[in-house]
């Protein structure tokens, strides 16, 4: 049940039962000023109390409050003192003018109309609390302070269990509102469902870890999300836990939403219920949708279908302990259960059904992003339309392909070329550039168009690397690029630096094409080769492409002991056209360097060496394809993770 847009409480709710100081009213505030006072007129010379301790000892009945930050802060108060202190604070507060919290007159007026009884339990004087409440225009049924005969003060629950009493009720139906950790363990105890608010002595964090509290809010405010269409740096995220919003953030711009988020609370399965409802406004255009989430060591394959009811079911590859990694801590959260949550939420609230497989966990945070980062890529093959390339300009595909010195062209993307890079042509649809070491001259262009390959390399007599045009032209098939590709030894060559080399050159290529088309109508700036739930298509390999701004690339063996795989698939095997597996594996570390992103290889355990890596470069070609793919929601928005925080 929702009163008032504000505070959702259990059906069969028969009570609500609020704490005073700092629930109801804004008292905290009011004790920052009395307490400043009354140590001028006890002690000329104190200095300032910190309003931490001030906010530690709020819930504490008055004479002990006073105690408690006189030995906290050794103020030296005598008993009478403590006494005189007490005396004036509780008469100074009767005269104060303490606001209610905002929400709170519309939430008991919501709850009068649904027929639920008002308490206030304090552990203030009976007397006290009845003038408070008429000066703030408050009015409850009953009223139990810390005077009643025969009662422990909080944290005993005693005082919660006489307002049931009192209005004949059961604890059980009664919902107890406390802000301090003393009143929650009050109320759970006696046996009320709690909700804890964090408007008073103890913070969100505190309250959110208490088994006693129930639900946690940060205060009582509508909760609120909307995705729109104003461009997605269009962004407000106001959630509890500062990862969460991050989380929804991601899902919002790999969708191409703007969004606006204001979230109270601590029911992660209803943000994520809220968001899915928001997702399912836009137009469904596809019953299914897969990807690879990812970012750096983190990655995960994310399966969606349109189905009600719909939900989120986690399972992980061989190499990752599920249980550790939902159990550990990712930044600001203890552990990942209420991206759990929100996952769930998601798909029940969009009728969207999750499968989602984690694949790789080294550091929690960058697995979650991968996580999210996939959900938003696979909602955005579902829910936007997929815009094509506009046609390339007639003198883009008229002159060959070559990589011969040409007259270098100004360029439009600002930044200076490396030293040893000669950039000869960069557009939006090809690029050509050369790059000069010491040992050897590598020379790459690409353009899109009709695949073909043209490679020419210039070697020892020694050195067999002719099959490397055979991967190059899958990776072209899978790309839809047109590839010339030279190399020339000078001095020194090795197998391994001219694998590494052409990768290192054909990915700096693409990444000159790829800001160019950013620029000009934005593009995915991230891809896979995964294919679609219903497509019957088996992949023992899937390759998944991510514009970081940085190097990285990781094999992720799904079946298998990484060790199996280094020794089944990496490290030792010669490949039918002579290349070397561990040569291949320069290549991918070259090319993740040259476009500056992260590539992550998924690898089923059946995949031998021999037919793995063709589908390997063919599955890379086609995620550089859908990284390179229109995406008009990101134009002029540079690729890289920093872009995605904008």
């Amino acid at each position: 049940m929702l009163l008032a847009d504000r505070l959702d409480i259990p059906d069969g709710t028969a009570a609500l039962l609020f704490d005073l100081d700092g629930v109801l009213l804004d008292s905290l505030s009011c004790d920052y000023e009395i307490v400043s006072e009354l140590l001028c007129e006890e002690l000329s010379s104190v200095g300032e109390v910190p309003r931490s301790v001030i906010r530690e000892n709020f819930p504490y009945a008055v004479p002990d409050f006073w105690r408690r930050i006189s030995d906290a802060c050794a103020l030296g108060l005598t008993p009478e003192a403590i006494s005189r202190c007490a005396e004036k604070h509780e008469s100074r507060r009767r005269v104060a003018a303490m606001a209610p919290h905002r929400g709170i007159p519309e939430i008991m007026a919501a709850a009068r109309d649904q027929g639920i009884r008002l308490g206030v339990v304090s552990n203030n004087p009976h007397e006290e609390i009845r003038k408070i409440l008429a000066g703030a225009g408050l009015v409850t049924d009953v009223i139990v302070g810390n005077d009643e005969p025969g009662l422990r003060k909080k944290p005993a629950p005693d005082t919660y269990r006489e307002a049931a009493a009192c209005l004949g009720l059961q604890p059980s139906v009664c919902v107890a509102v406390e802000d301090s950790l003393l009143g929650a363990e009050a109320a759970s105890t006696a046996g009320c469902y709690t909700v804890a608010v964090a408007t008073g002595a103890n913070s969100f964090r505190e309250l959110s870890q208490s088994r006693h509290a129930s639900r946690c809010y940060t205060r009582f405010a509508r909760c609120y999300i909307s995705l729109g269409r104003a461009g997605v740096t269009s962004k407000k995220l106001s959630s509890p836990n500062e990862f969460v919003s991050h989380m929804i953030e991601h899902v919002a711009w790999r969708l191409g939403c703007s969004i606006d988020l204001s979230w109270t609370n601590d029911d992660w399965h209803g943000l994520g219920s809220a968001l899915g409802r928001e997702v399912r406004k836009l137009p469904l255009r596809r019953e299914a949708a897969s990807t690879i989430g990812m970012i750096d060591d983190g990655s995960a394959e994310i399966h969606v279908t349109a189905t009600s009811p719909g939900g989120a079911v986690l399972t992980s590859s061989r190499q990752v302990d599920l249980e550790w990694f939902l159990d550990s801590r990712a930044e600001q959260l203890s552990d990942g259960r209420p991206l759990v949550e929100v996952l769930k939420g998601l798909g029940t609230g969009g009728d969207l059904g999750f499968s989602i497989v984690v694949a790789s966990f080294e550091d929690p945070h960058h697995t979650w992003e991968g996580v999210f980062r996939g959900v938003g890529i696979a909602l955005d093959k579902m829910f936007n339309e997929q815009p094509a390339a506009p046609a390339a300009p007639s003198e883009e595909g008229t002159e060959p392909l070559k990589t011969e010195p040409l007259k270098t062209e100004p360029l439009s993307l600002q930044r200076t070329v490396e030293r040893g890079w000669t950039v000869q042509r960069v557009s939006e649809w090809q690029a050509s550039l050369e790059r000069r070491t010491a040992e050897s001259v590598v020379g790459v262009g690409v353009r899109f168009g009709a695949p073909s390959v043209r490679c020419t390399i210039n070697v020892a007599d020694s050195i067999d690397v002719t099959g490397i045009a055979d991967l190059l032209v899958e990776f072209a098939q899978g790309a839809a690029l047109q590839l010339d590709v030279t190399y020339e030894a000078i001095r020194l060559s090795s197998s391994h630096v001219v694998a590494e080399d052409i990768g290192m050159t054909l990915g700096r290529a693409l990444r000159y094409v790829a800001v160019e088309r950013m620029d000009k109508f934005g593009i995915h700036g991230a891809g896979s080769n995964i294919r679609d739930p219903g497509e019957g298509i088996d992949q023992p390999i899937r390759v998944g492409v991510s514009m970081e701004g940085r190097k990285f690339w990781k094999y992720v063996p799904m079946l298998q002991d990484y060790g199996d795989f280094r020794k089944n698939f990496l490290v030792g095997h010669t490949l039918a056209n002579g290349l070397y597996s561990e040569d291949l594996d320069d290549f991918i570390d070259g090319f993740a360097g040259g476009l500056e992103s992260s590539v992550v290889m998924h690898i089923d355990s059946n995949t031998d060496p021999v037919t793995g890596w063709p589908m390997l470069f063919r599955g890379l070609g086609e995620a550089v394809a859908g990284l390179l793919a229109v995406n008009p929601h990101r134009l002029s928005l540079a690729p890289g993770v920093k872009a995605t925080l904008a």
